[in-house]
């Protein structure tokens, strides 16, 4: 095999890593932007009751964020950034300074779930929770971005 095919074969297989990287990182953009909609009134303070906070739960979507912790992708390809202190600061939450985005995804995986799973719990501060999931959906926005 000559060089210059060898060089052809790897550019070749890097775009087509770049080209489904952005196409992960598009849809993960997608679901973290529909369910920072979902979750403005929990944003903005707003006075709900538990019945609308059940329906929020109900409604956050994990499909995409389930699948990027499920099936290896390259989170190094999608984004190198780390959590800065500065953004930690800005979100209030400091225990996630240089969380990368594996991480970060993963934690927000497991937030979501869980509360999907027991939201019917009477121990469970859902609007504490819900403002984290707010939080940790925020950040991992502004990571992407």
């Amino acid at each position: 095999m000559s060089v210059i095919k060898e060089i052809y074969d790897v550019a070749k297989d890097s775009a087509t890593l770049a080209t489904k990287a952005a196409a992960l990182k598009r849809a993960l953009k997608t679901e973290l932007k529909l369910n920072k909609k979902i979750l403005t009134d929990i944003g903005r303070s707003a006075s709900i009751d538990d019945t609308r906070r059940l329906l929020i739960i109900e409604m956050l979507d994990v499909a995409e964020i389930s699948a990027a912790v499920r099936y290896e992708m390259p989170y190094a390809a999608i984004s190198r950034k780390k959590v800065s202190a500065e953004l930690a600061e800005k979100h209030k939450i400091k225990r996630l300074v240089d969380y990368d985005l594996e991480k970060l995804i993963e934690a927000l995986y497991l937030m979501i779930s869980y509360l999907k799973k027991d939201s019917r719990n009477t121990q469970i501060d859902l609007n504490l929770r819900l403002i984290n999931i707010n939080k940790y959906n925020n950040v991992l926005l502004e990571l992407l971005s």
